[in-house]
């Protein structure tokens, strides 16, 4: 399969990169070439320009898109949500004019107002699943929602297949090493940055994107599909319902699978059960890998 990752020389992108280049024909496009993978050819480009961007979006079986800014505290809100849907729209468009049957999209848990935030909803559950509302109120986790809505608009209308991968606050690469590192050492109770503990590898965001180009949709159009991927534990020193508890200690949102919990008290809040069913996606990395993996020890 020949496939375009946009995005491709960014953290997250060269992890899918690695993960695709070994079975697939893979490019990149992207502003600047990936220091990672210097052996692949870069097509470059400047996503806000249609026209380029549709020059450039030819040929491929499948689009990976994850180009964008990727959270809301480095640019204005306004900047964040304008280059955000304006590259959407225009990858969206050179994938209908070029006629590229599959566009697998880069999403955020953020998508559903739970992750990044400036109020706190209480879920109407947990784990929180694809079927739960979605709440988002700000613009990076807006622009991720509203991009899903058109690829979902665009999947209807032209057949299009189109899968969107609502991962969590991902840790790996060179961006927000600070937090995560801060984090392995000292723990979390769940802070602002991400209160109820959701994240994932960058190895296992490039597995889940690797399973989404290769997934089989079944008959008949239009193909649609979103999926909630984490870790398979919580990032925090709490046990899951622990941290709910803390949360909303008075009258705390109803858990909808408790057995998932007296099975592993860490378990992601987000239900990575579609996922798991549908793509096979398996996280294969958890906290306690990445401490021994960077030889971090908890003082």
């Amino acid at each position: 399969m020949k496939i375009l990752v946009a995005g491709g020389s960014g953290d997250i992108g060269s992890a899918v990169v690695s993960a695709l280049k070994g079975r697939h024909e893979v490019s990149i496009l992207d502003r600047q070439p990936s220091a990672d993978h210097p052996e692949l050819g870069l097509l470059k480009v400047d996503l806000e320009n249609a026209r380029m961007t549709a020059s450039l979006v030819r040929g491929f079986d499948c689009l990976v898109h994850l180009a964008a800014i990727p959270d809301p505290f480095s640019d204005p809100g306004d900047v964040v949500f304008r280059v955000n849907m304006q590259a959407t729209y225009n990858l969206l468009e050179a994938a209908r004019s070029n006629r590229i049957a599959r566009v697998v999209y880069g999403c955020s848990e953020s998508a559903s107002g739970f992750g990044i935030h400036n109020r706190r909803f209480k879920p109407d559950y947990f784990p929180i699943d694809e079927s739960h509302p979605s709440l988002p109120h700000e613009a990076y986790g807006s622009s991720k929602l509203l991009g899903e809505i058109l690829g979902r608009q665009y999947a209807f209308a032209y057949d299009i297949e189109f899968i969107s991968l609502r991962y969590a606050w991902a840790w790996g690469g060179r961006r927000n090493r600070e937090d995560w590192f801060r984090i392995l050492r000292h723990g979390s109770g769940g802070g602002e940055k991400d209160w109820l503990g959701a994240w994932i590898a960058h190895a296992d965001i490039a597995q889940a994107a690797r399973l989404a180009c290769e997934y089989q949709f079944p008959d008949p159009p239009p193909r649609f599909e979103s999926f909630y991927l984490t870790s398979g534990d919580n990032f925090t020193d709490l046990d899951s319902l622990d941290l709910v508890a803390k949360h909303w200690p008075q009258n705390p949102p109803r858990v909808r699978k408790p057995g998932l919990y007296r099975k592993n008290p860490r378990a992601s809040l987000f239900d990575i059960s579609k996922a798991r069913r549908l793509l096979g996606y398996e996280p294969t990395t958890g906290v306690g890998d990445l401490r021994e993996q960077f030889g971090i020890k908890r003082q």
